[in-house]
């Protein structure tokens, strides 16, 4: 379920169950009391307000996550194309080596940065 139709629903719950709570006070006169009625009302707007507050920190994460993940696949696109076709011939043999000792991508272009660099 989307989260912003998941607080929907909540909310609609929660302000259905104090309006059916208000008409069955009036009806058994029960609910005369201003500072019950005010307590039940407060208490509403709260979980109300706590539902739809606790989402945002969340999606701001995700979006923060999702664009340092950009940020990443852009850098490692920036890095292959500037690759020639035999430095990606020999990085796609490398990385296909079954010795057992896998090297990662930023290992292997550290690598050739440093034989570019004469190290």
């Amino acid at each position: 379920m989307d989260s912003n139709l998941a607080r929907m629903v909540s909310t609609v719950v929660i302000w259905t169950g104090l309006t059916i709570m208000a008409i069955t006070g009036m009806i058994t006169g029960a609910f005369i009391d201003f500072w019950m009625a005010l307590l039940v009302v407060g208490a509403a707007t709260v979980a109300t307000t706590f539902i739809w507050g606790s989402g945002r920190a969340s999606s701001a994460d995700i979006n923060l996550q999702n664009l340092e993940k950009q940020k990443r696949e852009d850098k490692v696109e920036r890095v292959l194309n500037k690759l020639s076709k035999a430095e990606l011939a020999e990085l796609r043999a490398r990385l296909s080596e079954s010795d057992g000792e896998l090297l990662t991508l930023e290992e292997l272009v550290e690598e050739q940065e440093r034989r570019t660099r004469g190290y």
